[in-house]
């Protein structure tokens, strides 16, 4: 649908089996692009013994190259300047170039405030926002020197735009502040023809809530996915389309503002919800 032959993705937090940075690696991919997939660690905890050879970023790796198109993988901890610095500066030397970056990396951690530790606070801002601003610096660096303009596309939140109890204080003040962070780099950018834009999803089933999953369910003696269920299905029934997103909603818009035919759209937060705000 989209033509990205000749660019180059780098996308981050991709290294998940179910998360949403391979599904957009591998739609940008099927569209001719190149990509860096880049992650914390090659293989992350909760794909562990998940079956099959599943082998993290390498797999995905595997994946791009089935498709025809050249790939890498990078380990990276987001929330240290001097490694995304030397990641990109790897993407760069592997590949020529980053048209496209994807800041897709994210932590979600449940924490009410009055129990809310210094360090669950300073983990979340430090990989949702300031991560993603490294990201985008580093990229942007490269993307100016050049001259060719780019795309950065950055992933936020249903909890963006409404906050949420329940212990989400940290998660929700990182994920309003991409889209700050996303209409400021949005101006800076614009005569350098580089556009900036947010797309906010849902909740969506991934791995991202794993660690939590299997908590519950080893704590009530039932089996993971009952934990799932429970927490989808009344999520699922307020949404006006009547499901849940899906990784393939989210890398589907990503993949139209990695293309021309975004060309005139930047500084914007695009809800992938399935119009559940309209019903809020």
């Amino acid at each position: 649908m989209y033509d990205l032959t000749g660019k180059v993705a780098l996308v981050t937090g991709a290294a998940s089996k179910l998360g949403f940075g391979r599904a957009i690696a591998n739609r940008l991919a099927r569209e001719g692009a190149d990509v860096v997939v880049v992650d914390r660690i090659a293989v992350l905890p909760h794909d562990e013994g998940s079956g099959g050879d599943w082998k993290g970023l390498d797999s995905i790796v595997d994946e791009i190259k089935a498709l025809g198109r050249r790939a890498l993988a990078a380990t990276c901890d987001i929330s240290k300047s001097e490694e995304v610095d030397e990641m990109v500066n790897k993407a760069v030397t592997g590949l020529g170039k980053v048209d496209i970056l994807v800041n897709n990396a994210g932590v979600h951690m449940y924490s009410g405030l009055l129990k809310h530790s210094d360090e669950v606070w300073n983990k979340i801002l430090a990989v949702n926002l300031t991560g993603t601003f490294y990201c985008a610096r580093a990229v942007a660096r490269q993307m100016v020197q050049r001259g060719e303009g780019g795309r950065i596309i950055n992933v936020g939140s249903l909890w963006s735009k409404v906050a949420l109890s329940g212990g989400q204080a940290a998660y929700c003040a990182s994920k309003f502040g991409v889209i700050g962070l996303t209409q400021s780099l949005a101006l800076e950018l614009a005569p350098h023809n580089i556009l900036v834009n947010t797309v906010c999803p849902a909740l969506t089933d991934t791995n991202l809530h794993s660690r939590d999953f299997k908590a519950d369910a080893e704590r009530e003696g039932i089996n993971e996915q009952e934990v799932r269920n429970r927490m989808h299905e009344p999520i699922a029934a307020r949404v006006p389309l009547g499901r849940l997103g899906t990784t393939e909603d989210l890398a589907n818009m990503v993949a139209f503002l990695a293309s021309d035919e975004a060309s005139f759209i930047t500084g914007q937060s695009i809800n992938v919800n399935g119009g559940l705000f309209t019903a809020l």
